[in-house]
């Protein structure tokens, strides 16, 4: 009787420990996403703070550095700055930096822009609703879309700046 409970519990602890290992790996790997690298990049329509509204597709024809943040996250606030720097001489060059916050309040997006004294537009995803048809579970990410608006690359995670700007390069649509 002994060993047949002893057996029992063990399968049980057994099955219990997989579930919660595969819950973790799950929720923490950065594979996770449901847009990878060779998709067409789903369309969405956002406002900024001003309501002025964006759709992806009418991007067609520029490279996108779609760029999911939030005002917590310090990965985000460093890649923000980079981009502040640069993100004019990247239009010109026929690139757009777009910038989706994950469902923040207005008022907190509208405090960090000030703060950082962020200069291009901001996006905020209501409900999550891009960030989940894009696949987001790790801030920052950011999907680099090339001009015929298909993802070249997904990136989850902190970036030098070198790594950023490689990045916007590697977005300039051919001439």
């Amino acid at each position: 009787m002994k060993k047949k409970r002893l057996w029992m519990r063990s399968a049980i602890l057994f099955v219990m420990i997989a579930a919660i290992g595969y819950t973790f790996f799950n929720h923490f790997s950065e594979e996770r996403g449901l847009v990878d690298a060779g998709d067409p990049a789903p369309n969405f329509v956002l406002e900024d703070l001003e309501g002025e509204p964006i759709e992806l597709s009418e991007l067609r024809g520029e490279g996108v550095y779609l760029n999911f943040w939030a005002t917590y996250c310090t990965y985000c606030r460093s890649k923000m700055g980079y981009l502040q720097e640069h993100y004019e001489e990247y239009e010109d060059k026929g690139v757009r930096v777009v910038n989706v916050n994950v469902d923040e309040t207005t008022l907190q997006v509208e405090r960090h822009k000030q703060r950082f004294n962020l200069a291009y537009d901001l996006y905020i995803d209501r409900n999550m609703l891009v960030s989940n048809a894009y696949g987001v579970g790790v801030l920052p990410s950011v999907f680099l879309i090339d001009e015929h608006g298909d993802v070249v690359e997904r990136q989850v995670g902190g970036k030098t700046e070198e790594q950023v700007l490689a990045a916007l390069d590697s977005l300039v649509p051919a001439q």
